[in-house]
Formats: structure tokens, C-alpha cells, sequence
């Protein structure tokens, strides 16, 4: 397949699904605006769900990158569209059953064979595949991505710009491996920049800078393993800007950016430098606060609260007022606990806080309540 030189621009992205409804929820997580989830109760997507009106379910956000979509239903016709593509595609979705047709691995094993450097997720809901077999289909490893369904519409796009984030460097390197030896030790600098860029991409939020969904809740599992470990405390915070969405609309999504972006910053100046923030959802955040013991995180917590409650927001000469609903849910020394139950607990504790009237902490101390 003849291939035209690479020029930066639109990302261009397959998707493979037999799931009418799925397709269009891929097309709209990956077009110009990203639409990002509103209650940390309903993470994932399914199916089942994947028909409800996206428009009043999400909040709108600038993106950093641009998607051209191909989508197909069926692996015969996937593959038809890479051959007849004179551009590579940079990433493919693929759907691993979609009768009446090829599966996915059939599809992504062909698509390789045209495509080689395209970069292969394979989507799916079941448990009976073999990765290695896989692998053995679909080389090279390190270009085969796995991506379990259900899904959160922040999981496809942070795949899909940190798949693109690494397409476009590569592209660059390749390009600029063909100029001159004596460009070689800019080409280096420059490329061993772009490659943290990378790495930072994939573990931080592109807007407020924070740790990404992936990333804090990968952290919240090692620290709460370390202070297992050592029989340390460790308390839990999840906290969501109340009525968000009336900013949005009465100030417009460029005021609930710089909203969003400055509460993250006065959440970062009230926790300690080693603990981990993330954002989680549109408005929502999640801190993990190693060897804290309960009090410490109400108070942690607290001085959030009136960081954000307590000063304006500005933006455009307007004044904007925003608070926060805060749950905390704390370890117990000596004793282990799954990260399910601690995130449930401040989930239970963070819808308390919404119930009781908003801009308040609320928390859930003795985890074995709710475990039976």
C-alpha cells in the first residue's frame, strides 16, 4: 500500500465495532469536544447505556487533540478501508466479536499486514481471551493495546491522545532521521523532550495539569499497599464542585476551564507535597493521603473546602462563585483493605455531603459498616 509523506495534522483514527450506538459514542468522545463524565457513580459505559442522550449526561471541554474518524462495523470492511487509505491511520479501536462477520483479532492480525505501524487497541468485554496469543497474530507487543469494556469515555480519550501524542513523534523522528548527521545531537534533545511530554501526557490531566484518572487511582493502589505494609493510616478524599454546570452556562466552558483549573490549584496548595490529586471526571477529584489518619484528612479536607468556597473565582472580569462537596474515608491500622471498599466509602461519604446541602465535608470512618 503506497502511503503519502506525513504532514502534521488530524489524527486519524479507526474504529471497529458491530454496535451502531457504541460507534456513535466514539465518534462523539473523539470529536472536537470531549464530553467528560459528571458523577463519579456511573464511571463506565456500556452498551446498555450507550444510547442515552451524551448532551445532558456530560460537560463540554476543549480538547488538545484532532480526530478524523473511520468507522466500520464489520473487520472485512476495516481493513478494505486501510488498503484504500493513502494516509496511515494512527490508532484502530477494534471490537474483538462482531457477528455475522470476522472477529477482531482476524481484523487487527490484517490490518497489521497493511499497516504496520499502526498502533492496535483491542476492545473488549470478555475474559477467555489469550494476550499471548495474541501477540503472536498481531506483533509487535509494544504497538498491541488492551482496553476493557465497560468503558469511561476518559479512558478512550486519554488513550487515543497520548496513541496520538506518540504517532506524531514518531512521525517527526522518522523525518527527522533523514536529515543531516550533523543534526543529530538537536534531533536527540528534541526527541528526548517530546518523550517525556509523552510520559507526562499519559499521567496528567491535559487541562488542570493534575494526575490523570489512570494514574491516581494506579497511586491510590500502591500507597495503599505501602501503608499496609508498614501499618500506616490512609485516608481517602473525593470531592466534586457543586453545580458546575450552571457555570458553564451562565459564564460559558472557557470560564468553567479556568474555574476548573484554578480549584485544582488550591487543592494542590492545601495537601501535603508527597500526597497524589487527581481529576477523575468533569468536576470531579480524587486525593490520596499517605500515613493520614482520619482527623488529619477531615482537616485536609476542610481547608479544601474553604479554599474554594471561601475566595472567587475571576475570569473575564466576572466573579464566579464555586464550592465544593467533599467525602473522606480513612484505612484502619493493622487491618487490609481492597481499594473498592475505601473508594466506595468516600463515595458514600461524598454523596452525604451532596444530600445534607453541598459546600460541606462529610465522612465514612468505620469501613466494616459496609462491608457486610
Amino acid at each position: 500500500m503506497f502511503m503519502k509523506p506525513y504532514v502534521e495534522g488530524p489524527v486519524k483514527v479507526l474504529v471497529v465495532d458491530d454496535e451502531e450506538m457504541l460507534r456513535e459514542l466514539y465518534s462523539q468522545i473523539l470529536s472536537d469536544k470531549f464530553f467528560a463524565h459528571s458523577h463519579p457513580s456511573q464511571p463506565d459505559i456500556s452498551r446498555d447505556d450507550a444510547s442515552a442522550d451524551i448532551n445532558t449526561r456530560y460537560v463540554s471541554e476543549s480538547s488538545p487533540h484532532f480526530f478524523d474518524l473511520t468507522l466500520c462495523s464489520q473487520g472485512e470492511d476495516a481493513v478494505e478501508a486501510v488498503r484504500q487509505d493513502e494516509d496511515e491511520f494512527a490508532m484502530a479501536f477494534i471490537d474483538v466479536r462482531m457477528p455475522p462477520g470476522r472477529d477482531g483479532i482476524w481484523t487487527a492480525e490484517n490490518i497489521r499486514a497493511v499497516s504496520p505501524s499502526t498502533q492496535i487497541v483491542i476492545v473488549t468485554g470478555y475474559s477467555d481471551l489469550d494476550p499471548a496469543e495474541i501477540e503472536k497474530r498481531v506483533p509487535p507487543a509494544d504497538r498491541l493495546l488492551y482496553l476493557q469494556k465497560p468503558f469511561h469515555p476518559f479512558e478512550i480519550r486519554q488513550f487515543a491522545s497520548t496513541l496520538a501524542a506518540r504517532w506524531q513523534v514518531e512521525k517527526k523522528m522518522q523525518l527527522l532521521n533523514r536529515g543531516l548527521e550533523s543534526m543529530v545531537q538537536e534531533r536527540t534533545s528534541e526527541l528526548r523532550k517530546a518523550y517525556h511530554e509523552i510520559e507526562h501526557q499519559a499521567m496528567h490531566d491535559s487541562l488542570t495539569g493534575l494526575l490523570s484518572r489512570r494514574a491516581v487511582f494506579s497511586d491510590l493502589e500502591q500507597e495503599l499497599s505501602r501503608t499496609q505494609r508498614k501499618s500506616e493510616p490512609l485516608s481517602l478524599i473525593m470531592a466534586d464542585l457543586d453545580h458546575f454546570k450552571s457555570v458553564n452556562d451562565t459564564y460559558g466552558h472557557q470560564a468553567g476551564d479556568a474555574v476548573l483549573e484554578e480549584a485544582a490549584k488550591r487543592m494542590h496548595e492545601c495537601v501535603r507535597p508527597y500526597d497524589k490529586i487527581g481529576r477523575i471526571g468533569g468536576e470531579e477529584f480524587m486525593i490520596v493521603l499517605g500515613d493520614c489518619n482520619s482527623s488529619e484528612g477531615l482537616e485536609i479536607a476542610e481547608r479544601i473546602r474553604k479554599s474554594i468556597g471561601d475566595q472567587f473565582f475571576e475570569f473575564a472580569g466576572n466573579k464566579i462563585t464555586a464550592t465544593v462537596s467533599i467525602g473522606v474515608a480513612a484505612t484502619i491500622t493493622n487491618q487490609t483493605f481492597e481499594k473498592e471498599l475505601l473508594i466506595s466509602a468516600a463515595d458514600k461519604a461524598l454523596y452525604k455531603a451532596k444530600r445534607e446541602g453541598r459546600n460541606t465535608v462529610r465522612a465514612t470512618l468505620e469501613l466494616e459498616a459496609i462491608t457486610s
